[in-house]
């Protein structure tokens, strides 16, 4: 068995996506589909030639000035893709980002090798076409189709002209004119109609560069979180796209510790999901540590949702402390929230991601671009340790080069290693470098968990 303090073999810069947090000299952009990964994912000093991940990173566009309003390319504009009842004659599935091109959709860099052509199928459970009915799709009934919407007259922009920041960088392929259509963001009063009723904006609970999350009295004057994706100079397909695969995965996902979906819908070319409404993010608590009863509680909460997803073929890849909300009763309830960036394996042991994040990525993402049910073990045991000791176990605020050199040497592991507790040895496991020397589940995780003394003698939250 082979040493896990050695170095990891092959290390190299993640050809994959944007960061969701500021990371000087990080890349910052969407990488495009991959191909598929092997059977097994690559473990303990394995060959890792075979997967090389070329540095396609694009940087993102700037800020959009007005951050209430972007311009998208219509539907209706015919370099867009058509779209009509799946079973009409211009039926065809939401365009994936092609090979070789980042989520902007501009041309990769020089070095980029000629990936094959190919496109991700759709998912089996996205909803259908505007205009067209409902369908049955798995456990989860009637999927809410989208709603139809006329398009607006498409306004010119000719070749050579600036393009605003917000704009779908798409060209006609005879003319070179880009047509735009101006879509207004939600503002505080606005009235949103869904599939179930009319959600009235309260407030601006967050906002990002791929989203925002409003306050909203919804349907019988209850209070929703209505998560807004965001164009962000991205192909109105690809929106679209990623909008279905998170509300229908959010729609078969039914746990009582994963964020809870009402309803779906499209207004005006932008894509919503109302979801509950929870108290505040984790985020907000951390900062000073915490009563070790009370992380043992949401650590059982987090373990029993991620062993969840991953017995559904679900890797979240994005669990840090602002996608973990806390809904307060008799005690904190912990819901995993935003799927935007979760993958499926289907059937395979790891799947090379799209995005990461670089501050919360797992030591094989750098040694081998893949993802697997270990890495979001990693993800939480991340979290573990900054509830406990009150800061996190990487220095975030640094180079991106300073995150590979902490992640590749493993300072977290040290980090939890020096807490001197038995809770402390057990998130030092789940942020071990290598795969091989983790635990293997959730479930794992769990059933040592609950032989730790502090489990046996907590005075916090007894069971019910």
């Amino acid at each position: 068995m082979q040493d896990e303090t050695k170095p990891l073999p092959h290390l190299r810069r993640p050809g994959t996506g944007p960061t969701g947090f500021a990371v000087p000299g990080a890349p910052d952009g969407r990488g495009s589909q991959s191909p598929a990964p092997p059977a097994s994912a690559p473990r303990n000093g394995e060959q890792q030639q075979r997967h090389r991940t070329p540095p396609f990173v694009q940087q993102a566009a700037p800020p959009i000035a007005n951050p209430f309003q972007s311009q998208v390319v219509p539907p209706s504009h015919p370099a867009a893709p058509p779209y009509g009842p799946p079973n009409g004659p211009n039926a065809q599935a939401p365009q994936q980002p092609q090979q070789g091109r980042s989520s902007t959709g501009t041309q990769p860099p020089p070095s980029m090798p000629n990936l094959p052509n190919t496109q991700t199928p759709p998912h089996p459970m996205a909803p259908v076409a505007p205009g067209s009915q409902p369908r049955m799709g798995g456990n989860t009934g009637t999927v809410p189709a989208m709603q139809s919407s006329p398009a607006p007259q498409p306004a010119q922009q000719h070749q050579g002209q600036q393009q605003h920041p917000g704009m779908y960088p798409r060209t006609h392929a005879h003319t070179g004119n880009v047509p735009r259509i101006t879509v207004q963001y939600p503002q505080v009063g606005s009235t949103l109609k869904g599939q179930r009723g009319s959600y009235v904006v309260r407030d601006v609970i967050g906002s990002g560069e791929f989203g925002a999350v409003y306050e909203c009295i919804g349907p019988f004057d209850q209070i929703y979180a209505l998560k807004m994706v965001r164009p962000s100079n991205r192909p109105y397909s690809e929106v679209q796209a990623e909008w279905a695969r998170e509300q229908s995965r959010l729609f078969v996902l039914r746990h009582p510790n994963v964020v809870y979906i009402y309803d779906s819908f499209e207004q005006d070319h932008l894509f919503y999901l109302a979801l509950e409404r929870c108290d505040h993010a984790l985020k907000d608590m951390l900062g000073t540590p915490m009563q070790e009863g009370l992380v043992l509680e949401m650590t059982r909460q987090l373990l029993a949702a991620v062993a969840f997803l991953h017995d559904n073929e679900v890797v979240h890849d994005d669990l840090h402390a602002g996608n973990v909300l806390i809904t307060h009763t008799d005690r904190p309830t912990v819901k995993i929230s935003d799927f935007g960036i979760s993958n499926e394996l289907r059937g395979m042991a790891a799947v090379r991601p799209n995005v990461v994040h670089h501050a919360i990525m797992a030591p094989e993402i750098l040694a081998t671009g893949y993802t697997s049910r270990q890495s979001d073990l990693y993800q939480v045991g991340l979290l573990l340790y900054w509830m406990l000791a009150g800061e996190p176990a990487i220095q975030m605020d640094v180079p991106y080069q300073e995150l590979v050199r902490q992640v590749a040497e493993g300072e977290p592991r040290r980090r939890a290693e020096q807490l001197g507790t038995p809770f402390g040895d057990l998130i030092a496991k789940m942020l071990r470098r290598r795969e091989a020397f983790r635990y293997a589940s959730a479930r794992e995780v769990w059933a040592e968990l609950r032989e730790l003394p502090a489990w046996k003698q907590r005075h916090l939250f007894p069971v019910k």
